[in-house]
């Protein structure tokens, strides 16, 4: 089985220069960045290093992942973001849970649930923790049939080609990981996690709107149970 690591940046230039070094990327068949149209020398950076660098002309994260798939040949990918917030010391782990597993179709990297650290686990009140725990709650209630998964929504994953060629995902925005989840959730398609330790982001770049993020989670949860309703009407009538 081949990997292709994929490194999702958008004016990451702090952390992809701290972090570089810490990737294993003799481990890979294929190695490309998927640029978000950054100004802050990321691309450059990455160039320089001998990466690949593919800048979308469609910008948003679900079309980010649909570049990745375009434009590399190997078995799985594997998503990694060099914010800070993904330890680089992970990345070998979705390769071994995919040679131990090799039924898996995705494997997630859990911020959530046993022996896991959410970056919020410190402090006393948990926003975007609770968020996320209630839209994996609802996910895993609706559509999932096997193992709970703890982490429906964590961007530090692994999809195999076939997987993502059966879930066949429509989104464009940071919603493409929850709806990923669910779609495998429908399909049967075995979903592996293993804990992480979520860390801080390196310097002051903002993580996605909070309120805007969480319209836009709702907004897919409604049109995926709306799908469903639809196949259920059509499988009795």
């Amino acid at each position: 089985m081949k990997y292709a690591l994929i490194i999702m940046i958008r004016d990451e230039i702090d952390g992809i220069t701290q972090l570089f070094d810490k990737i294993p990327f003799g481990r890979f068949s294929e190695v490309i960045a998927i640029d978000g149209m950054s100004s802050d020398g990321s691309v450059e950076f990455l160039e320089n290093n001998g990466i690949n660098v593919i800048t979308q002309t469609i910008n948003g994260r679900g079309q980010a992942f649909r570049d990745a798939f375009d434009n590399t040949n190997s078995d799985a990918l594997i998503f990694y973001g060099p914010d800070g917030n993904e330890d680089p010391l992970d990345i070998v782990r979705f390769i071994e849970e995919f040679e131990c597993n090799k039924n898996a179709g995705m494997v997630v990297a859990r911020r959530l649930g046993p022996d896991s650290v959410n970056k919020e686990d410190n402090k006393l009140l948990k926003p975007r923790k609770w968020v996320n725990i209630a839209f994996n709650i609802i996910a895993n209630l609706l559509w999932n049939r096997n193992n709970y998964v703890y982490d429906t929504i964590n961007g530090f994953r692994a999809i195999t080609r076939d997987a993502w060629n059966t879930i066949e995902i429509n989104t464009d925005g940071y919603t493409v990981e929850y709806q990923s989840t669910i779609r495998c959730f429908k399909h049967n398609i075995q979903i592996i996690e293993f804990p992480t330790h979520e860390l801080q982001r390196i310097g002051n770049k903002e993580g996605s709107p909070a309120l805007h993020t969480g319209f836009a989670f709702i907004k897919l949860l409604m049109y995926e149970v709306s799908l469903s309703i639809m196949t259920i009407f059509k499988t009795r009538y």
